[in-house]
Parts: structure tokens; C-alpha cells; sequence
């Protein structure tokens, strides 16, 4: 019997722009950075290293900044992306608040770095939908990493791994909490979910 669900965060609690589509999609519009050349010199070579914990976001967003050639501040990007990227699905809550209505708890599993972390518990107040945040640079593995499971497991209540189900919009997160032992399942909607929840 199931006794503890842990989500994925983005692409499953948080749906990208609250106006729909991508965080970035009026970013070089409203200041000045191409998300191409943001990807370029930012997210692909050192996110892996940001959110495993290993170096400091804005220490690397500073030594990058003169590349990507904005007018804006590096902390200027990360209050804009944050507030950009924080449509939170009302569906996805109502489902946990029923869940743990019931006694049972729920958590969040996901590759983030420490400011993202804290934003979206405290500023958006998941911290009351949600046990706990088990996060990829608090843990210092990514999905999908068996460390990270491995890890997170040792920070959920005593359960066993078949007594988690757990949901991500990531078809390699899904196989690697399954290989791990966690009831895993793929989300693409709200749907996914109930029907997760539904089972014995």
C-alpha cells in the first residue's frame, strides 16, 4: 500500500510562463538576452555543476555576464526568471491537499539549486502543499542519477521504495526511480496523477 507520493516539480507542480509557454520566450524582449546565447553560455556548460551543489549560481552567472552582453544585472535575470517561471498548477494541489487530508504525506523530488529551492517553497508557498523539498544540490545528484534516489529515500519517513509513488515529465526519471524500486509512473497531465492516486 502506498504511503508516501513524491512529484517532480517542473513540468508537473510548476507549468513554465504564467501566461503559458516557456519561462525565456520574452526574455530577450524585455532584457535584452537572447535565450539561445543564455543556453549557450550559461545553461549548458555549467548547470549540471549548479544544481548538483558543486558551484555557486551567481558566482557563475558573473563570470559569464560579459558574454551574454545584457544591459541588466545577473540578479536582475534571476528575479525575472524566477517570477517567470512559477505558473503553479491548482489541479496538481488539489490532488496533494486530498492526499495528505487523508494522513499521508507528500513530497517534492526535484533538480534545482538552492535560490530556486527556496524561491518557489517560501515566495510561492509550496512549503504548505509539501512535506519537504528533496532537492538535487542539497542532495549533490541529479535525476537521473540512482545517488539522487538513493539519497532522497533516506530523507523520506521510514517507508520501503514500494511504498512510494512517484510522477515526472521525464521519460529516463520515471525508468531510473522504477530501477530504484519506487512505484513510478510518467505525468503529462492532471490525469496521470488521479490515476496514480487510485491505485492499491
Amino acid at each position: 500500500m502506498p504511503r508516501i507520493l513524491v512529484l517532480d516539480l517542473d513540468g508537473v507542480v510548476v507549468r513554465g510562463h504564467p501566461g503559458g509557454g516557456r519561462w525565456d520566450k520574452h526574455l530577450e524582449r524585455d532584457l535584452g538576452i537572447p535565450p539561445d546565447r543564455l543556453q549557450a553560455h550559461f545553461f549548458k556548460p555549467h548547470w549540471p555543476r549548479i544544481v548538483t551543489g558543486t558551484v555557486d549560481m551567481m558566482e557563475v552567472l558573473h563570470a559569464v555576464w560579459p558574454a551574454l552582453g545584457a544591459p541588466a544585472a545577473p540578479e536582475d535575470l534571476v528575479a525575472y526568471w524566477f517570477a517567470a517561471d512559477s505558473r503553479i498548477d491548482p489541479d496538481v494541489l488539489a490532488a496533494v491537499a486530498a492526499w495528505r487530508g487523508a494522513g499521508r504525506r507528500a513530497f517534492l523530488a526535484t533538480v534545482q539549486e538552492h535560490r530556486r529551492a527556496r524561491y518557489l517553497m517560501h515566495d510561492l508557498n509550496l512549503v504548505a502543499h509539501f512535506d519537504a523539498m528533496l532537492y538535487s544540490a542539497d542532495l549533490g545528484a541529479a535525476k537521473p542519477d540512482p545517488a539522487f534516489y538513493t539519497r532522497a529515500q533516506a530523507r523520506l519517513p521510514a517507508a520501503s521504495p514500494g511504498e512510494v509513488i512517484f510522477l515526472d515529465d521525464q521519460s529516463a526519471n520515471v525508468e531510473a526511480a522504477r530501477a530504484f524500486g519506487w512505484r513510478a509512473r510518467p505525468y503529462t497531465a492532471i490525469a496521470d496523477l488521479h490515476a496514480a492516486l487510485a491505485e492499491p
